[in-house]
């Protein structure tokens, strides 16, 4: 009796993974396999990451018994509707070079642990690319989510026109399986022969970023960005379009002061000032109530979300923002005097951490006039309190880069990369100006005072923000901080 194909196939909830691992099984046993397959379902991880295991199996005479569930070292053929669930079952070694195909896409629908993060949290989906290749013994990575929006199809079904041409399946039983379960079968066939005709395994080679087109704003705004390093210009000029969306193109000079009077210090290179304008940009953009009123009325936005939604033309979609703003939040937003003393007050009756859910049908009448209303704040904003918060703060972060960069550029340069840990808004916010607060003082305030070994300043700087991102609650930053001072301890002794 010859030894069975096996197949495992690794999908989130809701992406039709059983419904693949059912017409793998129904082709094999059309094409005279003795076939079996199992799933074990996840939880909590993306709507539910779920496993499928089909062995299939051309039976002599006597019945076989095939496994239920995978074997480390021993698949043929690995499917996986998302990147990193490739990912997370190469390194669980299920993938190996000498007999596991992988099927995978270059789609990344992003965990609770990428989201959270208080910096970029995302894994580099390169790679995992790299590690599909390396690991298996044939690979089909491509772009099968644009292959099946232009079939207008799922995806599953185009994974399975490829696992079609990886397995000593007929076509012919592989139609026959989608037929005879009976769902979306035109659409289902459609995906399938997209699938088997699918001829570009390989990662799409990404385009050059292009250069922005010619500004629309004014001489001077266009003749402070050229005075730029030319390394500096591309995220100079995206940082001005974006202040100005933001509040108006004074503000966006205010930015270009900066830039420029940074610039023009000794060590600061174009590089420095590119990432300088980076954060920066960001941080004058604060996320408050305001911002965010403002990008969920983005007609960009509601497009996105149809086209997520795979509205037809005339279908009528409904969108509803659930929210749960704080006092905070809101008072923020009034004249810095009259926020502070409604805050005061809240304060007085213990309310701080009081929050007001809030179903917003933003695609509503009602609901849409709301935010219209929070929106129409952007002129509040440079006299409110949230403003005067952000000022001060960045007024003390730049105040820290330039010390740096006087001492040692490196470190300056690591000093630019903090402003990463101030994001958001509410419990976020918090969190994140407590850690930077905790660094500043603690980390880099001590080596600018020679109170620690200056030659560990940029690594130090480093490891701290690293901690305070791995840990938004701070107790690998306290354990960071800790050994920095035991180091530092002996060398005053």
């Amino acid at each position: 009796m010859s030894a069975p194909i096996r197949i495992l196939i690794s999908a989130l909830g809701g992406e039709g993974g059983g419904v693949l691992a059912s017409w793998l099984a129904d082709a094999a046993m059309a094409d005279g396999y003795v076939a079996q397959r199992t799933s074990v379902p996840g939880v909590a991880q993306r709507t539910g990451s779920t496993t499928y295991y089909v062995e299939m199996l051309r039976a002599e005479g006597r019945t076989p018994v095939l496994c239920l569930a995978p074997t480390a070292g021993e698949v043929d053929l690995f499917i996986a509707t998302e990147l990193l669930e490739a990912g997370r079952l190469i390194q669980a070694g299920f993938v190996t070079p000498d007999r596991t195909t992988i099927i995978a896409p270059l789609r990344r629908v992003y965990a609770i642990t990428e989201k959270i993060a208080m910096s970029d949290g995302r894994a580099d989906s390169d790679l995992i690319v790299e590690a599909a290749k390396r690991f298996s013994k044939a690979h089909h990575i491509g772009d099968f989510q644009a292959v099946a929006d232009k079939a207008k199809a799922l995806l599953n079904a185009v994974i399975f026109g490829l696992a079609c041409r990886a397995l000593p399946l007929s076509p012919e039983a592989c139609r026959t399986a989608i037929k005879l379960d009976g769902r979306a079968v035109e659409a289902n066939l459609r995906g399938f022969e997209a699938g088997l005709a699918y001829d570009g395994d390989e990662a799409p080679v990404e385009a050059p970023a292009a250069e922005p087109a010619p500004s629309v704003f004014d001489a001077k705004i266009d003749a402070m960005i050229d005075g730029l390093p030319q390394e500096a210009r591309l995220h100079a000029r995206v940082g001005v379009e974006r202040l100005v969306d933001f509040q108006d193109a004074a503000y966006a000079r205010l930015y270009l002061e900066r830039l420029e009077r940074f610039a023009a210090m000794g060590g600061a290179d174009g590089a420095f000032v590119s990432e300088l304008a980076r954060h920066l940009a960001v941080r004058m953009s604060s996320e408050d109530v305001v911002r965010v009123a403002q990008l969920k009325l983005r007609e960009a936005r509601l497009a996105r979300v149809r086209a997520e939604a795979r509205a037809r033309q005339g279908d009528i979609v409904r969108v509803t923002e659930f929210l749960k703003p704080g006092p905070d939040e809101f008072l923020s937003i009034l004249p810095a005097p009259l926020a502070r003393a409604l805050l005061g007050l809240v304060r007085l009756a213990g309310l701080e951490r009081a929050s007001v859910p809030m179903r917003v049908h933003t695609t509503g009448l009602w609901g849409f006039l709301r935010l219209r209303a929070l929106a129409s704040m952007r002129g509040l904003r440079p006299v409110s309190l949230r403003a005067a918060q952000e000022k001060a703060w960045i007024e003390g972060w730049l105040n820290l880069v330039e010390q740096a960069l006087q001492k040692d550029p490196a470190a300056a340069r690591e000093v630019v990369e903090t402003a990463q840990l101030v994001r958001g808004y509410g419990d976020t916010w918090e969190r994140g100006h407590a850690n930077w607060r905790r660094i500043a003082e603690e980390v880099i305030a001590p080596m600018l005072g020679g109170a620690q070994n200056a030659a560990h300043f940029a690594d130090a700087v480093l490891q701290a923000r690293l901690a305070a991102v791995a840990d938004p609650e701070g107790k690998r930053l306290d354990a960071m901080i800790a050994s920095l001072k035991q180091v530092a301890a002996p060398a005053a002794a």
